[in-house]
């Protein structure tokens, strides 16, 4: 039986106001041993993705930490799926938008992320 994305995902999201500066969310990610998150708006809305790629870029691009925030230099819109996609749908919709993770939504409701180390971790604890 193929696995699904509610199989695989994590479902203790952690999410960062699109408002967040940007040192702040980098203090997040190195305390919470993450590499992104879904960004969401004052109403809890799924706005966009933000990554440690996107925040190397931002500060590559200007030379210097700026007083930016996770809405202005997140990844929009958030590629998402639903929970039941199946694992081999989500790789192949990684691969082909050269992305490593996928938020897990139902309609507006953000229900979990998966990144390619949960698929990974997933495969290996596979019993074939």
């Amino acid at each position: 039986m193929p696995l699904n994305a509610s199989d695989v995902m994590i479902r203790d999201v952690i999410t960062v106001a699109e408002s967040t500066p940007i040192k702040e969310v980098a203090r997040l990610f190195n305390e919470k041993k993450i590499t992104g998150a879904p960004v969401v708006n004052a109403e809890g809305e799924l706005v966009g993705v933000l990554s440690e790629t996107d925040i190397i870029r931002k500060t590559n691009s200007i030379g210097a930490w700026s007083p930016s925030t996770a809405g202005q230099i997140m990844t929009k819109p958030a590629v998402t799926v639903s929970p039941t996609e199946t694992l081999q749908r989500i790789c192949e919709l990684m691969h082909n938008r050269h992305i490593h993770r996928v938020v897990v939504a139902d309609g507006s409701k953000i229900e979990g992320i998966l990144t390619t180390m949960d698929i990974l971790k997933a495969i290996a604890n596979r019993k074939f």
